[in-house]
């Protein structure tokens, strides 16, 4: 069983208007709160032995009115992926070698 890890501690306060994951970032835009999220999924080889590629993904979510509502959304979308597509999922920064 895992340990509770509190929202304060997942998240990072930048400034005013910005907040930081491991998973992404929110940010308030003239018209609310958005969930940036960038990923990378594992694409099957062109050729027959080739080596796989990573493809790269965008998503924003929002807009929200409460930075906390933008957060929830972005790990529930990141959930969302991790159970769609396992290991062959990267969120922002990771590296292959983090699988």
């Amino acid at each position: 069983m895992s340990k509770h890890v509190s929202r304060k501690e997942r998240w990072k306060q930048e400034d005013r208007r910005t907040y930081r994951s491991e998973l992404g970032t929110v940010a308030y835009d003239h018209d609310g709160w958005y969930s940036l999220l960038d990923y990378r999924t594992r694409v099957a080889p062109a050729t027959p032995g080739g080596l796989p590629s990573w493809q790269a993904h965008h998503r924003r979510l929002g807009p929200f009115k409460r930075p906390r509502n933008a957060m929830v959304a972005l790990e529930q979308e990141a959930t969302f992926l991790r159970n769609r597509h396992g290991k062959e999922v990267l969120f922002a920064d990771q590296v292959w070698a983090d699988t």
